[in-house]
């Protein structure tokens, strides 16, 4: 309820100032907010002990760890391929994924801020949201199944786009099942990180 609203409010702070800044400011903002409210609505101490939001080393080996991660990543990417093939197919325009805006990025050196901003402190925040607070959360109460559908459904309304709410879903429930499957957040920033890292460099190299 506090995010939607947010979310749209710094949106739209693309309309008045450059969209490579606001891109950045709107990440920061809206990262920062996150980890606020796991920390009032579920931590609420000092200095926070993060294990209790999954920030510990993964109970998986290290070998099955990378491959979990590989496998998500391949998997995520590839349904958003097959998703986009198919809305192309179908003449579906209105649900095809907007493509990355023109502009994005902050332009020479500074690409650095974006790619930190982007591909490094969103995964975190918001790993730290959906997966350590959420669905630990709901999972604790509701049990794994509906716990790890309700966040992904969250997840996914929560980027705001009609047209991403499927493939974002089915990386929710891939982010979701290796945090379970880790009892780590690590392995879910590395694969969200890796996602928004394809995203930027992109968006980079169409510069």
């Amino acid at each position: 309820m506090v995010l939607v609203p947010t979310a749209v409010l710094i949106a739209s702070v693309a309309l008045v100032i450059p969209l490579a800044i606001a891109a950045v400011v709107s990440a920061t903002a809206l990262g920062l907010l996150q980890v606020a409210l796991v920390w009032l609505l579920g931590i609420r101490a000092w200095p926070p002990p993060l294990s209790l939001v999954g920030f510990t080393a993964p109970g998986t080996s290290r070998f099955l760890t990378v491959l979990l991660c590989l496998a998500a990543v391949i998997c995520s990417l590839g349904f958003a391929q097959l998703y986009t093939m198919t809305a192309i197919a179908l003449g579906w325009d209105f649900l095809m994924p907007p493509e990355l805006p023109a502009g994005l990025l902050l332009p020479g050196g500074f690409v650095v801020v974006s790619a930190l901003a982007l591909a490094v402190w969103t995964p975190i925040a918001e790993e730290a949201f959906f997966r350590g607070f959420v669905l630990r959360g709901m999972a604790n109460r509701w049990g794994f199944a509906p716990a790890l559908v309700v966040s992904a459904a969250v997840f996914a309304a929560l980027h705001l786009s009609p047209a991403l709410l499927l493939p974002v879903f089915v990386t929710g429930l891939l982010l979701g099942f290796l945090y379970l499957r880790t009892g780590s957040l690590w392995p879910c920033i590395a694969v969200h990180a890796a996602q928004n890292l394809v995203a930027v460099l992109t968006a980079w190299l169409a510069l």
